[in-house]
């Protein structure tokens, strides 16, 4: 048991010690500085070890654990993410310029982007997604289409998106394998999948997708 006489003889209690007047506080006093120090040997308490230890083991997992950020949008009935390192911007439905003999059921034409002419092109198609079909309950929630304008570095295009979350982390290594098919999207668009809040969201890869734009325009 720790030895706190100046809690009863010392500056604190009755003052009776006679050692307080060399020390004029026992703060000062060697016992003071003594009984301190047992402190820091006193054996800790049945399982504090442990569980500092799986504390400071938890911390250092979420520290070391990659995250990476991903646009989530929907197209259709299923919700999509790609790599937010190709992201530019989430536009308002504008005018879409056909271009003769080009145009069609993947690529749509050409849009202007900050005088920029950019080629617009269907993702919905290319997974082989179902046109949007909401009930008039569900319209009710309904976030307007949008465009969403991708670059990775080799030009940039635009599609439609029925609904864009914004920008949301996931675990990298937390990724879950695409099953052989997700509703009609090819699997093999599809890096993984991760959940959230209420939606399992399928992240697209892009290298593939971008290969994709490049084959529909020429």
């Amino acid at each position: 048991m720790l030895d706190s006489c100046w809690n009863e003889i010392g500056y604190v209690g009755d003052r009776s010690c006679i050692e307080l007047s060399k020390w004029s506080h026992c703060y000062n006093c060697p016992q003071f500085a003594k009984s301190g120090l047992s402190l820091l040997h006193r054996e800790p308490p049945e399982g504090y070890l442990a569980e500092n230890a799986e504390a400071i083991s938890i911390v250092k997992d979420e520290e070391t654990a990659e995250t990476s950020g991903a646009v989530v949008f929907r197209i259709s009935k299923e919700w999509l993410a790609l790599s937010s390192l190709v992201f530019v911007s989430v536009l308002e439905l504008r005018k879409i310029r056909p271009v003769p003999h080009r145009s069609g059921k993947y690529f749509k034409g050409l849009s202007s982007l900050q005088g920029q002419i950019v080629p617009v092109v269907s993702v919905r198609e290319l997974l082989g997604l179902d046109k949007e079909y909401l009930t008039e309950e569900e319209k009710g929630f309904r976030v307007y289409s949008r465009f969403i304008c991708l670059d990775r570095g080799t030009g940039r295009w635009i599609f439609e998106a029925d609904e864009v979350l914004g920008v949301h982390h996931y675990l990298t290594d937390s990724l879950l394998d695409a099953p052989a098919t997700i509703s009609k999207a090819p699997a093999a668009y599809t890096k993984g999948l991760f959940d959230l809040d209420q939606k399992r969201v399928s992240l697209l890869d892009e290298e593939l997708l971008f290969e994709a734009f490049n084959r529909i325009i020429k």
